[in-house]
Formats: C-alpha cells, sequence, structure tokens
C-alpha cells in the first residue's frame, strides 16, 4: 500500500474530530456570511494577525493595506503583530469565547498544524473556486494537496514562501583561495578550517539561540544526512549531529546567540559563513546601507544523502466562527494577487508563491531568487504536527548536550536515543499509544507532497 495513504489512514485518531467539524462548518456557510457585527462607523473591520518585523509591518501598514482598504472603500483592515506562538493562543482564546469577528492570519506553515488538530480553523473547501490558487508555484500546490490529502478539507492557502540560503563573504573567500562556494559537507569543513588557519576568525554562524530558529536549521540538516528528523535517532539524524559537532570547531563564539535575525556580522568581518539564514536579509542590508556587493548567496552545501531544503514561510487561515466571510475573502483573494505577491518580492524581499510575480523580476534582485527557485526545485515541507513545540524543545536540548557541550562522538547515539523516548513519552502520556506508536514508526517525516 502506498505510505502515504498509510499514513493518512493511520491518524484517524487524531484528525477525526475534523471529519466531524467539516460537516458541521458546511452546514453553518450561510451563519458565517451574514451573522456578526464586526464594524465600525459602518464599515467592516478586518482583523488581520501576522509575524512580521518592524520593516514588514511597516510595508503592510503603508503600502498593501491602502491599497486593498481604496480598492473596497467599505473594508478597513487592522493590522496586528503577534509571533506564530503567540497567535495560536490569541486565535483559541478568541474561537473559545465565540468572539473571532472579522479575522484572518497568516501563520507559520510549520506551526499551523497547532491549530488545524484544535479545530480552530474554518474549512475553507467551499469558496476554493474564488480564490487564485491556479498560479501557485509547484511546490506550495504540493503543500495544499498533503493538506486536502490527509484533512480531507482546505483549512488554510499558501502566501509566503520561503527557503533558507547560505550566505558568505565572497571577497574574504577569494582572499584566501576560495573560488566558489563550498558544495558539500567534506568541503564546507576544510573550507572553514583554511578560513580560520588564514584569518584567525571562525568562519560559521549557525543559529544556535535555541529555540525553533535552532530546531528549524537542524531539521534540515538532518534530512540532507539522510534521516527523518522528527525521530531523533536514526542513522542519517546520528551522522548530521556528529558533523554539526565537529563543524562547531569553527563556529563563530557568539553561535549560540545565533537566531532568524543575524545578519551584520557577515559584512563587518564578524564571520564569513552564514548558515542558513532567510532572504529577507538581503533586502534588509541594503536598506541599512550595507555594501552587499561582496556578499554571495546559494541553496547550500549538499549534503551525504540529498540536497533537499526546507520549505518555511506563512499560510493564510481563518479562524472558525469568522463574521463577515464575504469581505475576509476579498481580502485573501487580495494577498495573492500578483500585485501584492510581487510587492513580497520587490518591498519584502522574499519569495512570493504566485509563480506570475517572477515575470521579468530587475536584476538587481532576479540573482537572489534565481537562488531560491532552484532551492524550491528540491523542497520538502516539515509536517504541521501539533506537538511541534514539544520536538523544537527536544532538538534544542539534543543540540545543547551535542554541540554546545561538545558531548564525546561515542555518546551522541545515545544522546539521540534519549531524546526519541522523550518525544515518544510525550505523546503517549498527552495523546494516545496510536499516535506514539505511530510516530516510533516513522509514520511522521518530511513532506514532499
Amino acid at each position: 500500500m502506498n505510505k502515504k495513504l498509510v499514513r493518512a489512514i493511520g491518524r484517524t485518531a487524531l484528525i477525526g474530530i475534523l471529519v466531524l467539524a467539516v460537516v458541521v462548518v458546511a452546514a453553518g456557510v450561510g451563519y458565517y456570511y451574514y451573522i456578526g457585527s464586526s464594524s465600525q462607523n459602518g464599515k467592516i473591520v478586518i482583523n488581520y494577525y501576522d509575524d512580521l518585523a518592524p520593516s514588514e509591518a511597516k510595508v503592510f501598514d503603508n503600502t498593501i493595506i491602502p491599497l486593498f482598504e481604496k480598492e473596497y472603500p467599505n473594508i478597513t483592515v487592522k493590522l496586528h503583530v503577534e509571533s506564530a506562538s503567540d497567535m495560536v493562543g490569541t486565535i483559541k482564546a478568541l474561537v473559545e469565547g465565540n468572539d473571532v469577528g472579522s479575522t484572518v492570519i497568516a501563520e507559520d506553515n510549520m506551526i499551523i498544524g497547532e491549530l488545524i488538530y484544535a479545530n480552530d480553523l474554518m474549512d475553507i473547501t467551499p469558496y476554493m473556486s474564488s480564490l487564485p490558487t491556479s498560479n501557485l508555484i509547484p511546490s506550495m500546490v504540493n503543500l495544499m494537496n498533503y493538506e486536502e490529502h490527509v484533512y480531507h478539507s482546505v483549512y488554510f492557502i499558501p502566501f509566503r514562501g520561503n527557503i533558507p540560503l547560505v550566505w558568505y563573504n565572497e571577497t574574504v573567500m577569494k582572499e584566501v583561495g576560495i573560488t566558489s562556494p563550498p558544495s558539500n559537507w567534506s568541503q564546507l569543513m576544510n573550507d572553514a578550517q583554511l578560513i580560520y588557519q588564514k584569518t584567525g576568525v571562525k568562519p560559521v554562524m549557525f543559529q544556535g539561540h535555541g529555540g525553533a530558529s535552532t530546531s528549524t536549521e537542524l531539521y534540515q540538516w538532518m534530512v540532507q544526512a539522510g534521516g527523518n528528523p522528527f525521530v531523533f535517532n536514526d542513522s542519517g539524524d546520528i551522522k548530521a549531529f556528529t558533523y554539526l559537532d565537529r563543524l562547531s570547531a569553527y563556529f563563530n563564539p557568539d553561535y549560540i546567540h545565533g537566531y532568524w535575525g543575524n545578519y551584520k556580522g557577515l559584512a563587518n568581518g564578524k564571520y564569513y559563513i552564514l548558515d542558513y539564514q532567510w532572504p529577507y536579509i538581503y533586502s534588509t542590508m541594503k536598506s541599512e546601507g550595507i555594501n552587499v556587493s561582496g556578499i554571495g548567496f546559494y541553496p547550500g552545501p549538499t549534503g551525504p544523502a540529498n540536497n533537499d531544503h526546507l520549505v518555511g514561510g506563512d499560510v493564510i487561515a481563518i479562524p472558525k466562527g469568522a463574521t463577515h466571510v464575504h469581505a475576509l475573502l476579498l481580502f485573501v483573494k487580495f494577498l495573492l494577487s500578483y500585485q501584492v505577491q510581487r510587492d513580497i518580492i520587490m518591498l519584502l524581499g522574499e519569495p512570493a508563491v504566485n509563480s506570475q510575480a517572477y515575470n521579468n523580476l530587475p536584476s538587481n534582485v532576479s540573482s537572489l531568487f534565481k537562488a531560491e527557485e532552484t532551492a524550491f526545485q528540491s523542497a520538502f515541507f516539515r509536517e504541521p504536527v501539533p506537538w511541534i513545540n514539544e520536538w523544537n524543545k527536544i532538538a534544542d536540548n539534543a543540540f545543547v548536550s551535542i554541540v554546545e557541550n561538545n558531548a564525546p562522538t561515542s555518546e551522541i547515539p545515545s544522546i539521540l536515543n534519549s531524546a526519541n523516548q522523550e518525544m515518544y513519552n510525550y505523546l503517549l502520556t498527552n495523546y494516545n499509544s496510536t499516535v506514539a506508536n505511530e510516530y516510533e514508526q516513522g509514520y511522521f517525516a518530511p513532506l514532499y507532497g
């Protein structure tokens, strides 16, 4: 039997409640259209939640939202900036309090599963024909196919795609005799050693701060080594941690503070290789007057098993119980439009999900998105499991034990075995034996669409 079908059937205990929810929501379509009073002075007020940096929020407040309000003068959009994890709590509280109103969210695609499994999202299947999804890039079509296959409904639509790239100081690398960025893990190790020997600077910045930054980066490393990151302790996972433990000899000392916001040290000589950082930093550096002419970027070195890349980004969803759904759908349609998707590229420096937005890009940005396009050709998603926060914590602890504390190589398998057991026990206690056993058998794994 097809493995993906087995996985879908095996999750009946987790998603069965959603099947019932589909019937309830479909039966209440008329209710969502006509009941509710999220209005102000006769206007409909949409509350839009998104996890944005200050510079990104400025683009939405000053450019994107005014364009929508000009087109629909009877609708006002109020932006609420919240972290992806905080947003989960906010939406759960609104749903439980029957106080959703006219709300749309843009949530991290790796966290949206928490809201799906909590039955806090509206099934938007009945409205899909009115939304412009035919122009989605292939990897996002794959994500939607997975969503419909597993959940038998549509609860979210891709909004912003994102793949982290490896960034490097091209000037310094040429000065030490390196003519091209490392093509595989072995070359990365050799290049890092050479740069350190010739400059005295430990050149690699890793996102070792903890939290989602660290665990997200670890996930990609483990996949490229042939592992299933969720289980922690298969041969590929062990290989990835063993390699990172060795590579840490060339980590910049500040790597323990590294996170998704790092980039300045790349230009000022604090470090020379920024390992897997999001593409937004390119436009941010330019906006801050940083000379980017000597900064290179590419999808990154190939691992022992593959050169596959983790897709991050955000998806659009409507919480269950939302009002003025017709207005919300107009806003969703607008966010997916060519105009907004083009602004995501040009103004935010982030990859779009609308394929048409990439047509005829200016030369000064096309190279960046060519690298993104290359990475998207071998892309995978992290399955949106509801227990991802617990997995993140355990992954962080494993990273600290192995890399930060420089565990002996011989102890790495046992540390990862303990991580596996901790995750299994958590699922057994907080979910049930079916979920725990599915986990142990590797049913939760990277998604390739």
